[in-house]
């Protein structure tokens, strides 16, 4: 079904105009579609190097995002401060039904036009849209567990098991005493490979990706001349990424677990050798997460307690990373993962409480990852 829903999109108008994998690609003017082009940086490449741009609140409260446009490409600036924070609002919003009290503000420019799964116990969140439905963001909510710190929901049991069946190395199969997500465990540290990879791309059970890959071919029927950009945080960052690069559109994702283990066992398109920098896929995180760092794992971690085995470490893409251990002096926590924390603690008092803070440079992952 992925690979059909895949190959549907490629050739749909919208892939061949708004896709960076479309092999008749007809993007001309998609730049210019947007009322925030004029916001863009006109490079390749976003600004990496530049002081944190401080006006977040402004900024923030008005909604405008920085663009940088590569191959025709509307790309949102993850590396501007307050472009990034507001992205992570959004993200944070999928937590939450609309009418929420804790609902965060995005300004007059967006709305959440949409939402999914609010009356069912899988994948939720909302999809967003500025002011004149140019850019439209499908926000996905990430693991609700009190183990996070987010507070359990009724969607909690299934956030576990899509945990459990993308991050872990062998169906979750850590020692005797754990649950699997699937059967491919044969003895010792063995793993039948083939029963894992055809687990990993079984529709029929609760799987999210598969869930969140049929919402966007509805988004992409409700807003056809619409950027449309994944965004996520945790298990809904990582669902993000795995959605950009099955279909060539920009991802950011926060606070997520590596993807790229899940990549290659679900057989998701690789960029060439040497394009990866350019990919708009985008993981952002900071140091004091141990699950966006890849350490909450083995029978010592937090993880291993809760049940939950996080053993992927590697991401795709880019990574933005702000080092909150070196520069703040964080330790290595749990309570460094949840959404609110990153928004208030990292992300919008970076190079304000410390003017010698600096925004990160985007990078790929480590190549020995």
């Amino acid at each position: 079904m992925l690979h059909k829903l895949r190959a549907e999109y490629l050739s749909s108008e919208h892939g061949r105009r708004y896709s960076y994998w479309s092999a008749t690609p007809t993007r001309a003017g998609n730049a210019a579609q947007s009322s925030n082009a004029a916001q863009s940086n006109n490079t390749s490449q976003p600004n990496n190097t530049s002081q944190p741009n401080n006006a977040t609140h402004a900024l923030g409260a008005e909604g405008k995002w920085m663009y940088y446009v590569d191959d025709g490409l509307l790309v949102p600036n993850v590396t501007d401060k307050a472009t990034l924070v507001h992205i992570a609002r959004m993200v944070a919003n999928a937590y939450q039904p609309t009418d929420s009290e804790t609902w965060e503000n995005l300004g007059d420019r967006w709305d959440a036009h949409d939402s999914f799964g609010w009356a069912e116990d899988g994948i939720r969140g909302h999809v967003f849209a500025d002011a004149d439905n140019t850019t439209v963001v499908v926000a996905i909510k990430g693991t609700s567990s009190t183990f996070f710190l987010g507070g359990g929901s009724e969607t909690s049991a299934r956030d576990k098991f899509n945990d459990n069946r993308l991050f872990s190395c062998c169906c979750a199969y850590v020692d005797f005493t754990w649950a699997t997500v699937c059967d491919c465990h044969m003895s010792g540290s063995k793993c039948n490979a083939t029963c894992l990879q055809d687990a990993m791309n079984d529709e029929t059970s609760d799987n999210y990706f598969f869930a969140a890959a049929q919402i966007f071919m509805d988004v992409v029927t409700q807003y056809p001349r619409a950027n449309i950009v994944f965004a996520g945080h945790s298990l809904g960052g990582a669902v993000a990424g795995l959605l950009g690069i099955t279909f060539g559109l920009p991802a950011v994702g926060i606070e997520a677990p590596g993807d790229r283990m899940a990549s290659k066992r679900l057989h998701l398109p690789v960029p060439p050798a040497g394009a990866a920098g350019r990919v708009p896929l985008f993981h952002v995180g900071h140091t004091a997460d141990p699950v966006y760092m890849g350490v909450c794992s083995g029978r010592t971690s937090t993880c291993y307690y809760a049940g939950y085995a996080m053993e992927s470490r590697c991401h795709n893409g880019q990574q933005l990373v702000f080092d909150t251990v070196a520069q703040r002096g964080w330790r290595v926590d749990m309570r460094h993962h949840r959404i609110n924390e990153v928004i208030y603690l990292a992300l919008e008092p970076w190079g304000i409480t410390d003017p010698e803070e600096r925004m990160p440079t985007l990078e790929p992952e480590d190549k020995d990852c």
